[in-house]
This record gives structure tokens, sequence and C-alpha cells, in this order.
């Protein structure tokens, strides 16, 4: 794209959306850096590292059960007057 379009389209944006426009053309220049060639595709860096494996916990745990107070169910005392 010829750089007389983009100076044309940029005159015709207000003032109070330019700044819009550099934080847009910034976000841009971050993305492309941040950004990773395989095999000719463009790949974010952000999508391989949410592809990690979690740590996995393992499964179990309450073998032996657990206790739960017999007021429980019970309203809180700061929560009286509301019941």
């Amino acid at each position: 794209m010829p750089y007389a379009i983009v100076e044309d389209k940029i005159a015709e944006i207000s003032p109070q959306y330019r700044g819009e426009l550099l934080a847009f053309i910034d976000f841009l220049l971050y993305r492309q850096k941040n950004s990773v060639s395989v095999n000719g595709a463009s790949h974010h860096t952000a999508s391989s590292a949410s592809r990690r494996k979690t740590a996995r916990r393992p499964l179990g745990g309450f073998e032996d059960g657990f206790y739960m107070a017999p007021d429980f169910d019970e309203p809180l005392e700061c929560f009286k007057e509301y019941t």
C-alpha cells in the first residue's frame, strides 16, 4: 500500500483519535515483533505458551474423608440481621 494513501487516511482522522491510532500502530508492531513464522504461517508466541502442559494434581485426596462443622448451614453472625 502506498504511503500517500496511508497519509491521506491519517489526515482524515480527527486529532482526538490520533492517540488511539498511535497506540494501535504500537500494538501491531509489538504483535509483529513477537510472532514466529512456522512453515510460512505466522504463529504468535502467546499461543505456543498456552499449549504448555499444566501441572496435574494427583487424583484423590479425600480418601480419609473431610470434616464439615455441624453449623455449616447456619447464617453467619454478621448477617443475622438480614435473615
